[in-house]
């Protein structure tokens, strides 16, 4: 029951004294809920889609065709098929990776028809909110973006307005089995925590990893010196996914380490001190007796330097060349750390005592991910110098590690899987699954998405997966093979009016096509080569039994129909039914058109699935509660409660 119906449920409870009735209701008014409160900032990005709606526009120039760009390569495990003619063609296994351009909460809304339901990881690293302008904001009621600053008097408040949206709507495109990880440091982990715990539920929270990036540690920072960031870890639902393990060789690992009660070791150097502060007289403190029982082969130390029996032998610090020398340990440590020190017999009957060296963080692999990441490879300078290498300069701050994203990606992503990152960076996420497919032969797809502030995404995001797929020399004139069993598609976003009239019921239509594209992955054009008119219909495929078929208003729809029907006839070898999207009021209606054929087709009409879409997104993002912050034209915003078919 909700309050306000609690409320008149009280007043209305008869034999209650006012008093009684005052108290009761003072009890509910002052209840309060567990959860995070922040000052709600409207965003302009978030306004915009009041009375636009954004759709994808490929920028046709910039994209990279993996398999054109073999000459004499053949993969390592090639998958071909072969066409009519029996003629091999190329891989079936070339992942059609996607770079989106754009704010990523209008990207973010065209995802919510395109993979609603289909992405299996998301790995974001959103901007930390440091107070050192590293976060920047659009503020509904400010022209320019400003810089997000430690004096900021909605810090906090404006950095949680900000990502709540983008995770609600990540949230819906996650598949019930898919998982989120996010990157963050302690100017916002707390405050991210508890948003991700309302928008996924506490339930749903697997991990809060700390990622070691720089194990020596920022020494300028105060009091502590920073060596981790943290990555928090969600599923959808309560433990629907399966995390993966590590490729690890167990018989390796334990032929090179031992096992006692504290744990694994190796033996290491010995006790007795080398060097030039060996000598008893630069340490004489250090120059003692450890006495061993030879039966038990237990030994100690004494404050007074006698045995506690007379059966007990005495080890000193000695040398075979008779040299006086000292102990690395203290008395005490002797015999309060001796399950840190081995006991061996030589052959002669004599004794050495040797130290256990025990696994530092990182040196013992383990097939479980660990719930502290760690490895020399997760170095942010490495990884910085890893893009130098590539671009001849210092292009981006502070780039992931790709070892780290490909470890991401091995316990969680499918060999078949997506993976979206809508905070895109540099590009690391795909680069590490690139690499990643390279290495098992996978053939999981990659969505990034990031706006073009100071031309990233066309100089730095896009350029550097372009040298990953094509091959690129390095700084050290080192040329790195490329991957070329990728393909990268670069997107715009571009808007459409809201307003559902029926012009603009026919521009979204007729701007669909890279959308549909993307959610059906097909992409090969057969529209012109089948003798139809690409103003009134096309026809993609995904070259191994997969089609798509876009029906746009026309004068001669009906004909375009009745001509679609012959050609779709002819289609052989369907992996699976035709994907028909129309313009059109209803299914049923479209189906009609299509009906010699309907065995072969699943049909959907258009623009109402986008707009269904589009409207479910908003409300997820609660647009259709908030008011508006400045004046809308009439007849350009959308009616979010609308829900009647129109015809």
């Amino acid at each position: 029951m909700n309050k306000p119906d609690l409320i008149q449920k009280v007043k209305s409870i008869e034999g209650l004294s006012n008093e009684e009735r005052s108290a009761l209701l003072d009890i509910i008014n002052t209840k309060k809920r567990y959860g995070l409160v922040w000052e709600e900032k409207p965003e302009e990005m978030e306004e915009l889609l009041r009375h636009k709606l954004p759709v994808l526009k490929e920028i046709a120039e910039r994209r990279i065709l993996g398999h054109n760009l073999q000459t004499n390569v053949v993969a390592e495990t090639p998958v071909l098929f072969e066409n009519e003619n029996n003629i091999s063609q190329v891989p079936i296994c070339t992942p059609n990776h996607i770079l989106i351009e754009g704010d990523n909460l209008h990207a973010l809304t065209t995802l919510s028809f395109t993979h609603e339901d289909k992405i299996d990881v998301i790995y974001i690293d959103p901007p930390y909110n440091t107070g050192n302008k590293d976060f920047k904001y659009q503020d509904a009621f400010k022209d320019e973006p400003e810089f997000i600053d430690k004096e900021h008097p909605f810090r906090h408040s404006t950095w949680l307005s900000f990502i709540y949206k983008r995770l609600q709507i990540a949230k819906r495109l996650l598949k019930d089995n898919g998982v989120i990880y996010i990157s963050i440091d302690d100017n916002e982990q707390a405050q991210l925590k508890l948003i991700a715990d309302e928008i996924f539920t506490q339930k749903c929270h697997v991990a809060t990893l700390p990622v070691i990036m720089n194990l020596k540690g920022n020494q300028d920072n105060y009091g502590f010196s920073d060596t981790h960031e943290y990555c928090l870890v969600y599923t959808k639902r309560f433990q629907a996914k399966e995390f993966g393990y590590f490729i690890l060789n167990e018989e390796d690992v334990f032929n090179d380490w031992l096992e006692d009660d504290y744990g694994l070791y190796k033996k290491a150097d010995g006790l007795r001190a080398t060097g030039v502060n060996a000598p008893r007289n630069k340490r004489p403190n250090l120059f003692y007796p450890i006495f061993i029982n030879p039966n038990t082969e237990k030994f100690y130390t004494t404050e007074d330097d006698l045995p506690k029996s007379n059966d007990d032998i005495a080890l000193w610090p000695i040398n075979e060349d008779g040299e006086e020398l000292s102990w690395y340990w203290k008395k005490s440590n002797v015999n309060d750390f001796n399950y840190n020190l081995i006991l061996t017999r030589a052959r002669g009957g004599g004794f050495s005592i040797y130290k256990k060296q025990r696994p530092a963080l990182g040196d013992l692999p383990t097939k479980k991910p660990k719930s502290i990441f760690y490895k020399p490879e997760y170095s942010t300078s490495s990884s910085t110098t890893e893009l130098k290498k590539m671009f001849g300069a210092k292009v981006f701050n502070a780039p992931k590690p790709v070892p780290f994203l490909k470890d991401l990606l091995t316990i969680s992503l499918p060999k078949n899987g997506i993976v979206l990152d809508f905070f895109a960076g540099s590009g690391t996420t795909m680069h590490a699954t690139m690499e990643l497919n390279k290495e098992d032969g996978g053939c999981r797809k990659c969505i990034l998405v990031t706006n073009n502030e100071n031309k990233i995404c066309e100089e730095i995001t896009y350029e550097r997966n372009k040298k990953v797929i094509t091959g690129y020399n390095t700084t050290n004139n080192e040329w790195v093979n490329g991957l070329l069993l990728n393909n990268l598609r670069y997107y715009k976003t571009d808007f459409i009016p809201s307003n559902k009239s029926e012009t603009n019921r026919r521009l979204l239509t007729q701007s669909s096509t890279d959308l549909l594209c993307i959610k059906e992955d097909c992409y090969t054009d057969l529209t012109e080569a089948n003798g139809f008119n690409i103003k009134q219909c096309r026809i993609f495929t995904n070259d191994i039994g997969k089609y798509l078929i876009i029906v746009y208003h026309s004068r001669q729809q009906i004909q375009v129909c009745e001509q679609l029907v012959e050609y779709i006839k002819t289609l052989n070898g369907l992996t699976e039914k035709v994907r028909l999207y129309g313009f059109s009021p209803e299914k049923e209606t479209l189906t009609e058109d299509f009906i010699e054929v309907a065995y072969k087709i699943e049909a959907v009409p258009l623009p109402e699935a986008i707009y269904n879409a589009y409207r479910a997104t908003f409300k997820a993002i609660k647009l259709d509660k908030k008011q508006p912050v400045s004046f809308v034209e009439p007849n350009t915003e959308i009616n979010f409660n609308e829900v009647e078919e129109e015809n």
